[in-house]
């Protein structure tokens, strides 16, 4: 049987988040027997392809993103290789795709809690864009049960052509850094435990106003001791930093922006407790990680996160500060409570492996070409 011709749209591929997912899904999809792959990339991207999937045949794209030249340019270099399947791990699917077509949808956040500078056209063009992906996709693919839920509520999507593939987790995050390694992490960015660690950016459904409303009353209650560490778009000085100034956390309060990814593992495992209370998330993968690492996790009792955290992780109303905050206190003191959380989230994270995706994915694809 001749190879399956697949292309993927990897133009995010250094992208938060669906840069992730594409790496995981080209490392994994690198040397599969009877998949011949294509990849769409950014021009300057190709050794990044190369050093993921060796064997697959860069296409490089200039188009801007949210352009009409991608509805141009992309369809372009994939009607040149003929490929009989399309893969697109975002809503944009772009006019005139030849061959079927399956598309990732990772959330719809954007609909829920629009940026303040998007338009009501900029808006528009979102939804028109969401319910054409799913309307032309042979199958949608979804990051979690939370997220196919959405696209039926809010686009009456056809339940049949949609699959939830969880995320996976890297399993070198389990791999503990060495006590010097730790140590200077810690003197590096002036860390005193116990941490508790908070990575998101900053943006409004991360709910990070309520983040440090209930630090503060964990601190000011009961005495809490050691910092809470932000890792991600939050800048030290950030309104949310002039904030924490104001509530006299000036220096338990550590705003670290974007940290390169070893210092990110690293701080997995130096910190007491992961704080992930977002009011939305198509999966959570921060959640994921802390679970793999074997750091007790704290975060809500909605959607995606539910879904993850459900019967491992302490689950809160992410707009009650002070549950949030007496989660916090709890999970900090209680060490048996800690050890049976740690326990349960290292089973879970060894479950949800990128392989396991992988596998998934691929047979999404087989049942858009009908082989299912």
């Amino acid at each position: 049987m001749a190879p399956v011709r697949l292309a993927i749209d990897a133009r995010k591929l250094t992208d938060f988040g669906i840069g992730t997912y594409l790496s995981a899904l080209l490392r994994g999809l690198e040397g599969r027997r009877g998949i011949d792959l294509s990849v769409v990339v950014r021009p300057g991207h190709e050794r990044r392809l190369r050093e993921l999937a060796p064997s697959a045949r860069p296409l490089p794209v200039a188009a801007a993103g949210y352009s009409m030249s991608e509805h141009l340019q992309v369809p372009a270099a994939l009607w040149r290789q003929g490929v009989d399947l399309v893969h697109i791990p975002h809503y944009v699917v772009p006019a005139l795709l030849p061959r079927p077509i399956v598309t990732t949808v990772h959330d719809v956040i954007q609909l829920f809690y629009p940026p303040a500078e998007r338009t009501g056209l900029a808006l528009l063009y979102l939804r028109l864009l969401l319910r054409s992906a799913l309307l032309r996709s042979k199958v949608v693919i979804t990051v979690s049960r939370s997220s196919r839920r959405d696209l039926i509520n809010l686009f009456a999507a056809d339940p049949g052509r949609l699959v939830a593939v969880p995320n996976g987790v890297d399993p070198e995050l389990a791999i503990r850094p060495s006590a010097a390694e730790i140590e200077d992490l810690k003197e590096f960015y002036g860390l005193q435990a116990p941490l508790v660690l908070v990575v998101a950016n900053d943006k409004p459904h991360k709910n990070l106003d309520v983040v440090l409303r209930s630090y503060h009353l964990a601190v000011r209650r009961h005495r809490v001791p050691g910092q809470l560490v932000l890792v991600g778009g939050v800048e030290p000085g950030s309104p949310l930093a002039e904030r924490a100034d104001r509530l006299g956390l000036t220096d338990r309060v550590r705003f670290l922006g974007r940290v390169p990814q070893s210092h990110l593992r690293a701080l997995y495992h130096v910190a007491s407790v992961l704080l992930h209370i977002s009011l939305y998330e198509g999966f959570g993968l921060p959640v994921l990680e802390a679970m793999a690492a074997g750091l007790p996790v704290v975060t809500s009792n909605v959607g995606a996160m539910r879904e993850l955290g459900e019967d491992v992780a302490r689950l809160v109303n992410p707009l009650d500060v002070d549950e949030v905050a007496g989660a916090v206190e709890r999970v900090l003191v209680d060490d048996p409570l800690r050890r049976r959380m740690v326990e349960a989230g290292r089973r879970r994270a060894e479950r949800m492996t990128w392989e396991r995706t992988v596998d998934k994915t691929v047979e999404a694809y087989r049942r858009a070409l009908g082989e299912d």
